[in-house]
């Protein structure tokens, strides 16, 4: 076995153009990604199709996993002899626990590495205007975090007032919206001057970013007013009163004069915060769906939560078939790894028939040489079952006469069809074979889980636009928002297709968006009409 390594890597803070090159350079190579929720999700799009992003968000009283058991999986997977790359927001070694981790990983005899990055402490108040630095206002800079862990796992606050309050230069405090008003109160009574200038930076760096400038006294009672929540940074010293941008707005992140021309140009909006889309169903759909969008300007998050899991069965015998019907790229993947590992000769499909939902499963196939013989006009499973219904009653292959049955293998007449797909597929498919008389057979390749700590993770999320591929995949969301208690009160959700579309206008009053046709390229046309993007034009598609 090859020896393994682990890359312990900043993803900077915010905006994903802030990661460095070292650190971008190793996520493109690395085959498993343990990562935090304050990393930013376009650095996701990066990984290789085939590495592993495993989840192990961090918040203020909710940790998805410990940090035992963090350090045991990064050991677990070098051990394998694979490269891992933990990919923390900020710098692993300001406030991130990299030196525990570098420590565990280094003393199981793994070769561990440290790639800094841009921590918030600096970045997300330059990205405000305010240098923590500045000749004749601060000569100093101090870096303290305002959350502890004691001894019982929980959260506290722990800081020495009366050494801080004494300082003349800029005290920035990381993790401790939790405990503002404590902080202040702290302060004041250890002698702080109330008038001191403070900023509140949150969610700095990203398009969403706000800013709240205030002096100390004030500061609570402004933050809760305005609705100033984690992640943010807290500037307390003179230079919170600068506000050095080459732009000024309304408190919003605004990019130089000619990022905004060059963004212009390539379809992306000059001014305000930009628009959001959260991009749920597998990794694949994910990533697909994310790289077209991402070209175009718009700014994806990966918060894809359900698994494909193949069946333990093997392929029936298909000698007793003429067409293989195969209704999303997901199952042509599943179905061409099974005809490997059951050592299986392509050439054994020499005389079958096969029909595709769409282009994207169409080019699934194309890559092991296998090319379709049907595909609807209208990509999904409705159109999918008429058309291939029509054309098997057209070629004379329809079964006996009266009631439709289903087939099995080894029968003496051969069966038209088999319908190779996911456990809990459309009804539209046998519905309408049995509605014409047609025999049928199928064969469940795969079933779509719930990750249920990946879904967890993204119930808190709220992008602009939402997107489901899938009924079951949405009924898992909203399932879980309601196990939790949460409601999602911003996204607008787009869906792919009308059976998706069905299943969320049961759980909230406004319609939402149904792609006018279910695919990748219907998805992402529908997004870029809504965004004033006419112009798109998407590269693949999936059921």
């Amino acid at each position: 076995m090859r020896e393994g390594k682990v890359y312990l890597a900043g993803g900077g803070c915010g905006s994903a153009d802030l990661v460095t090159y070292r650190a971008l350079s190793v996520l493109q190579e690395c085959e498993v990604v343990v990562y935090d929720s304050l990393v930013s999700e376009e650095l996701l799009q990066w990984t290789r199709p085939d590495c592993e992003k495993i989840y192990v968000g961090k918040r203020c009283g909710s940790h998805a996993m410990k940090q035992a058991e963090i350090n045991a999986l990064l050991i677990k997977k070098a051990g394998e002899g694979k490269t891992v790359v933990r990919l923390k927001g900020g710098d692993p070694y300001v406030f991130g626990r990299g030196g525990e981790e570098f420590m565990a990983v280094s003393q199981a005899g793994i070769c561990c590495e440290e790639i800094p990055g841009i921590t918030s402490a600096i970045g997300a108040p330059a990205a405000a205007g305010i240098p923590v630095t500045h000749r004749g206002l601060s000569d100093s800079v101090t870096v303290v975090t305002g959350t502890v862990t004691d001894e019982s796992g929980q959260p506290r606050l722990k800081m020495d007032f009366h050494v801080l309050a004494q300082l003349d230069g800029t005290l920035v405090i990381l993790m401790g919206m939790r405990h503002l008003a404590e902080i202040v109160s702290g302060l004041l009574a250890a002698g702080k001057h109330q008038n001191t200038p403070c900023a509140i930076i949150m969610e700095g760096a990203t398009r969403r970013q706000r800013v709240l400038r205030a002096l100390l006294y004030e500061l609570p009672a402004r933050a809760a007013k305005e609705g100033f929540t984690s992640p943010a940074v807290i500037v307390v010293g003179s230079v919170a009163k600068l506000e050095l941008l080459m732009e000024r707005g309304d408190g919003a992140f605004h990019k130089k004069p000619e990022s905004n021309k060059a963004e212009a140009e390539h379809g992306g909006a000059v001014l305000g915060p930009r628009t959001t889309v959260g991009v749920t169903g597998t990794e694949h759909f994910a990533r697909k769906l994310s790289s077209v969008l991402c070209e175009k300007g718009i700014s994806t998050w990966d918060m894809s939560f359900m698994e494909i899991v193949p069946a333990k069965e093997a392929l029936p015998d298909f000698s007793d078939y003429g067409w293989l019907v195969f209704t999303s790229p997901n199952g042509v993947g599943v179905f061409l790894q099974k005809m490997r590992e059951e050592s299986r000769d392509l050439r054994s499909l020499y005389d079958k028939k096969i029909a595709v939902i769409g282009p994207g499963t169409a080019a699934a196939l194309q890559e092991a040489g296998i090319y379709a013989d049907y595909m609807p006009a209208v990509y999904d499973v409705a159109h999918l079952a008429k058309g291939l219904a029509d054309k098997i009653l057209a070629d004379g292959k329809e079964g006996k006469s009266g009631k439709a049955q289903t087939c099995k293998a080894k029968q003496e007449a051969m069966c038209p069809a088999i319908f190779l797909r996911a456990s809990k597929g459309s009804d539209s498919l046998p519905l309408i074979f049995q509605e014409r008389g047609i025999p049928y057979g199928e064969f469940a390749l795969y079933a779509l889980t719930v990750q249920e700590q990946k879904r967890d993770a993204v119930l808190t999320k709220e992008p602009d636009y939402m997107v489901f591929g899938s009924a079951l995949g949405a009924r898992a969301y909203f399932e879980g928002l309601a196990e939790k208690g949460l409601q999602n009160t911003k996204s607008q959700y787009v869906c792919m297709g009308e059976p998706c579309g069905r299943e969320v206008q049961k759980y909230g009053n406004t319609p939402p968006l149904i792609a006018g046709e279910a695919s990748v390229d219907g998805v992402a046309a529908c997004l870029c009409r809504q965004m004033g993007k006419e112009d798109s034009v998407c590269i693949d598609s999936e059921d």
